[in-house]
């Protein structure tokens, strides 16, 4: 999803489709539910402690502020899904996403329409 998506970035503004963001937001809710949450958690505090407390009030003052509390409304929502969706171990690897993560993909398009083109 990812390699597709920077191959369809447009020259005119630099953003990827719609339909890309979709498919790279759907991509990244399967991978992170496909390991178990303390992996997950694991990476997450590893960039908390490299990374300025200030770069969100900073990105956020890049955009309007109402979009950004839109999409991050969405994100939150999308986490949810994600975590409800999520593996307890690790399992065998995945050749293909399963069925079960339906509702991630749902997720994903809400958080795309939410953020697109934030």
């Amino acid at each position: 999803a990812h390699h597709k998506a920077i191959g369809n970035i447009q020259t005119s503004n630099g953003m990827t489709t719609k339909a890309d963001w979709y498919s790279v937001n759907a991509a990244l809710g399967r991978v992170v539910a496909s390991v178990p949450e303390k992996t997950v958690m694991d990476v997450y505090n590893s960039v908390a402690e490299i990374t300025d407390p200030g770069v969100p009030a900073y990105l956020k003052s890049l955009v309007n502020g109402a979009d950004a509390e839109k999409a991050y409304a969405a994100f939150l929502e999308f986490k949810d899904v994600v975590k409800r969706n999520q593996v307890k171990s690790v399992g065998p690897a995945a050749t293909a996403a399963p069925a079960k993560y339906y509702p991630i993909d749902e997720a994903a398009k809400s958080l795309s329409d939410a953020s697109y083109p934030f």
